[in-house]
C-alpha cells in the first residue's frame, strides 16, 4: 500500500521545542524498543512546561485557559504560560487551551524529569457551519465539501443525557494533515492507541474537529447506540495514495491520544464514516519508527529554537519540528527510508539539507554543522557581571524578541542565543539577566536589531533581588502565602484595557496539589498609585466589587519595574461572593516579576 504524500511527526516526529531553559534541555523521550505493538504504560515524572497560544493569525491569545492534570493557569499579554515542576508524563504529557470563540486547543508531548518543556499551540476557530431539527435529522456541509449528518432522534444533552428535540447547531473545522503549520494545529500529536492498545504513530489523510450545542448553547452529543455519519474531504496532494479503507481514531481529550475506532471507506476523494460521538476525528494509517536526533550547530554555535523538516524521499511526505536551546532534536522517524533533512527558518525556507538514513534501528546523527546563511539570523548575546564587577559563573539571560521569551544560560559570563527569521524588519530586543548565586539581577537592556550579531551593554546582575517572588493573602482573617521558592504557580501578565492599549494587569498563583489556595487579582494600570481592582477570585471565592455599596477591593502598586523587572504592592477591601450577599474580608501583599 502506498503510504502517505504527507507525514507529519508531533508523534512521528516530535522535536525538542521552543524555548531554552536554564534547567534541563528538551528532549523527546522514548523507549528504545519503540515499534508496531508496544504497549507504553505511564511513566510520571516531575518537571516545568512553558508554552504558547496563538490564534489563526499567528497572533497571542491573551487569557486563555490553560490546563495540565488539576493545574490551572492562564496566558499572558505574549501568549505564554507556565507550570512550574508538575506531574507530567514521559511518554506522553498533555495540555488543553480554553478560549471562547475556539475548539479545545490540545498538545501532547514528552517531559523529562526535572526539565523545562515547551509547546506552542495554534487554536482553531469555532465556527458555526449550520444547523438542524434533531427530530428531522439532516446533514451539514463544510466550505470543502466535508460533511454531517444526523438521523432522526439520535442526539441528547450531555450533562444529563436526556433526548434532545431542539435545533442542533453544529460547530466544525477541517483540518488540512497537509498544512505546514499542522505540528501547532494538530490536537494532541500524531501517538496514538490502537484497537489492541498497542502505541502507534498516525499518517493523516484528514481530520475534523466537531462540536454540538443546543440552541441555549448546551453541549449536545450523539445517544448511545446511534451514529452520525463523517465525510471528510481528502486532501489535493493525498488522494492518489489514498487507501480504499482506512481506520478511523477519535482524540482522548483527558490522555491526549487518539484511539483507534472504526474504519472509513473512500468515495471519490472523500472518506466516510460512521461516529458513535463527536470531539476530533482522524482518518489515518500507523507506521513502524525508530528515534532519531542530532545536534544542529551553526558558525556562531548551537541553533537553538530553529524548525526541522524531514522528508521522506519516496513520496515527499515531510514533517517538522523544532530544536531545543542547545540545539539538539529528537524523535520518531520512519524506519528503512531514505530520508532528507531541511533546517528552516520560521517562514517554512531552507537554508541548509542533507541526504540522511535509511535507519533501522534508533541512530544518534550526533552534531551537525549547517553553516546556515547569516542573511536572516539574528544572534544575541552579551557578557553579565555580579555586584563584585565579575563575570556571573552561572545565571540566566531572558531575552525578549518579537513576542518571544528565549532563555540562554549563562557561564563564565557569556550568553547568547542565534535567532532564524523570516524578514530582516527591525524589532524591539529586552534582555534581564540574573546571577543564580548572589540572586540579584540587572535592569532591563533594550535595544534594536534585524539581523546579524548584536552585542548588548555589559550587563550587572545587581541591585535588585531575584530570588523569591511571593503572594501572601488573608481571608477572613485566615492566612496564606504562596511563594516561587517553594514551586508555586505565580503568573504576571498584560491585556487589553481602556483605549485597546496593554494597561491591564493580572496576577495568578496559586499553591500546588492544595483544593483551594489560590487567587487571582486584575486591575488597570501601568504606574505606581491606588487602583481599583476588577476582578478578586480567592481561593474558593469569586468576589465582586460593588462600588456602589461601598464595598470594595483595591490594590496600591509601591513599585512598578519594567518587563523582567519585579511589582510590588498591597492590597485590602471587602468583596461581596458572587451571587450571595456574604462579604468576605481580605487583603495582602506581592512581590512579582513582570513577564
Amino acid at each position: 500500500m502506498k503510504l502517505l504524500k504527507s507525514l507529519y511527526l508531533a508523534g512521528l516526529l516530535i522535536f525538542g521545542l521552543l524555548l531554552g531553559s536554564c534547567q534541563k534541555d528538551l528532549d523527546y523521550i522514548v523507549p528504545d524498543n519503540v515499534i508496531i505493538g508496544q504497549i507504553i504504560n505511564p511513566s510520571p515524572v516531575q518537571a516545568s512546561v512553558q508554552g504558547k497560544v496563538l490564534n489563526e493569525n499567528e497572533l497571542p491569545v491573551v487569557g486563555a485557559t490553560v490546563r495540565s492534570g488539576s493545574q490551572t493557569t492562564t496566558t499572558d499579554s505574549r501568549g505564554l504560560f507556565r507550570f512550574n515542576n508538575i506531574q507530567l508524563d514521559k511518554y506522553a504529557s498533555v495540555v488543553t487551551v480554553e478560549k471562547n470563540g475556539y475548539f479545545l486547543g490540545l498538545r501532547t508531548f514528552s517531559a523529562k524529569a526535572s526539565s523545562l518543556e515547551f509547546v506552542k499551540i495554534k487554536l482553531i476557530p469555532k465556527v458555526m457551519i449550520g444547523s438542524i431539527d434533531a427530530s428531522a435529522g439532516g446533514s451539514v456541509n463544510l466550505s470543502n465539501g466535508s460533511s454531517i449528518s444526523f438521523q432522526p432522534n439520535t442526539v441528547i444533552v450531555k450533562s444529563t443525557g436526556q433526548a434532545y428535540t431542539g435545533t442542533i447547531q453544529v460547530y466544525a473545522a477541517a483540518i488540512d494533515p497537509t498544512s505546514p503549520d499542522i505540528t501547532q494545529i494538530i490536537p494532541g500529536s500524531f501517538q496514538a492507541i490502537d484497537a489492541n492498545g498497542f502505541r502507534v504513530t498516525l499518517q493523516s489523510f484528514g481530520m475534523a474537529a466537531v462540536q454540538l450545542e443546543g440552541s441555549v448553547g448546551e453541549l449536545l452529543q450523539i445517544a448511545t447506540g446511534k451514529k452520525a455519519k463523517l465525510k471528510l474531504s481528502i486532501p489535493a496532494s493525498l488522494q492518489a495514495s489514498a487507501p480504499a479503507s482506512i481506520p478511523m481514531w477519535s482524540l482522548n481529550e483527558t490522555d491526549g491520544l487518539w484511539k483507534e475506532e472504526g474504519n472509513g471507506t473512500k468515495t471519490g476523494n472523500f472518506y466516510e464514516g460512521d461516529v458513535s460521538h463527536f470531539s476530533f476525528w482522524n482518518y489515518d494509517i500507523g507506521n513502524n519508527s525508530i528515534f532519531l536526533e542530532f545536534t544542529l550547530n551553526n558558525a556562531n554555535g548551537p541553533l537553538p529554537h530553529t524548525l526541522v523538516k524531514i522528508t521522506r524521499t519516496s513520496n515527499g511526505s515531510f514533517s517538522f519540528g523544532y530544536t531545543d536551546s542547545t540545539g539538539h532534536a529528537g524523535g520518531l522517524v520512519f524506519s528503512n527510508e531514505p530520508l532528507l533533512l531541511e533546517v528552516l527558518s520560521n517562514c517554512y525556507q531552507a537554508g541548509y539539507s542533507q541526504n540522511i538514513g535509511p535507519f533501522s534501528q534508533n541512530t544518534n546523527l550526533g552534531a551537525i554543522n549547517t553553516n546556515l546563511a547569516q542573511s536572516n539570523l539574528l544572534t544575541i548575546s552579551g557578557v553579565a557581571l555580579n555586584c563584585n564587577q565579575e563575570p556571573v559563573s552561572t545565571g540566566l539571560a531572558m531575552i525578549y524578541f518579537e513576542g518571544q521569551q528565549y532563555n540562554s544560560s549563562i557561564s563564565n559570563g557569556n550568553f547568547g542565543v542565534t535567532i532564524s527569521r523570516c524578514s530582516n524588519s527591525t524589532s524591539i530586543i529586552e534582555v534581564v539577566v540574573l546571577d543564580n548565586n548572589s540572586q540579584q539581577q540587572s535592569i532591563t537592556w533594550t535595544g534594536t536589531a534585524s539581523s546579524g550579531n548584536v552585542h548588548t551593554d555589559t550587563l550587572r546582575a545587581c541591585g535588585i533581588a531575584a530570588n523569591v517572588e511571593y503572594i501572601d493573602y488573608m481571608v477572613d482573617g485566615v492566612n496564606f502565602h504562596i511563594s516561587s521558592d517553594q514551586g508555586d504557580s505565580i503568573m504576571t501578565s498584560r491585556g487589553i484595557g481602556t483605549g485597546g492599549q496593554l494597561t491591564h494587569n493580572f496576577i495568578y498563583a496559586k499553591r500546588f496539589n492544595t483544593p483551594n489556595y489560590l487567587i487571582n487579582l486584575d486591575w488597570e494600570g501601568t504606574t505606581t498609585g491606588t487602583f481599583d481592582l476588577d476582578f478578586t477570585s480567592i481561593n474558593q471565592y469569586f468576589l465582586t466589587a460593588v462600588h456602589a455599596s461601598n464595598v470594595f477591593t483595591t490594590v496600591t502598586i509601591t513599585s512598578f519595574g519594567q518587563i523582567g523587572q519585579f511589582m510590588e504592592g498591597t492590597f485590602s477591601g471587602t468583596g461581596l461572593e458572587s451571587g450571595t450577599s456574604v462579604a468576605h474580608s481580605v487583603s495582602g501583599s506581592f512581590r512579582l516579576r513582570r513577564n
